[in-house]
């Protein structure tokens, strides 16, 4: 099974600069609607895969940060746009966990319960971490400028396969280049 991995904020949803911990804060980008409508018409497997150090600083109860994905899932469902799963790390870098991005801890459960091919599989982040963490299990990647793209590109050490302007450019070269794999 194929799949697009995409990372929460900055990407599919506005970042906020210290944590999106009010609902009422929720803002898709716009292009994100159409964008998980492609992949999923296109037979992916749609996860978004996210750190959430939020819950593990205090700022923000485990309980609310699953009513903001639940929030996210509902908004985008209203407008035929299907996740799969989300999957996220409540952990802070200090905590040395496997599941926080760059590792790829939460990408390995994600094979496991949806039966991904990671070879035919994409991962779609606004951060470098976000890049690291789909080479390390071997996918495609692709940055977007949305987020933190702009701010990070030029100090990036690893290139992504393809940089998108916004998450539905990104879904068009994905689909693109899901033909030849």
């Amino acid at each position: 099974m194929k799949a697009v991995f995409l990372d929460r904020d900055g990407t599919i949803n506005v970042e906020e600069p210290n944590y999106l911990t009010d609902i009422r804060k929720l803002k898709i980008f716009d292009e994100a609607f159409k964008a998980i409508q492609l992949f999923n018409c296109h037979g992916f497997k749609t996860i978004v895969v996210t750190n959430q150090s939020c819950v593990g600083r205090g700022v923000l109860q485990e309980k609310e940060l699953i009513k903001i994905n639940t929030q996210l899932q509902k908004t985008l469902a209203k407008k035929n746009a299907h996740l799969d799963s989300i999957y996220y790390c409540p952990h802070t870098p200090d905590d040395q966990c496997l599941c926080r991005k760059p590792k790829i801890g939460l990408l390995q459960r994600a094979v496991q319960e949806h039966h991904v091919n990671l070879e035919k599989s994409f991962f779609i982040g606004d951060r470098e971490f976000d890049i690291y963490a789909g080479k390390a299990a071997g996918c495609k990647t692709v940055l977007v400028l949305t987020g933190a793209g702009k701010q990070m590109l030029e100090r990036f050490s690893l290139k992504p396969d393809f940089i998108a302007t916004h998450l539905l450019e990104a879904a068009q070269w994905v689909i693109q280049q899901s033909a030849s794999l």
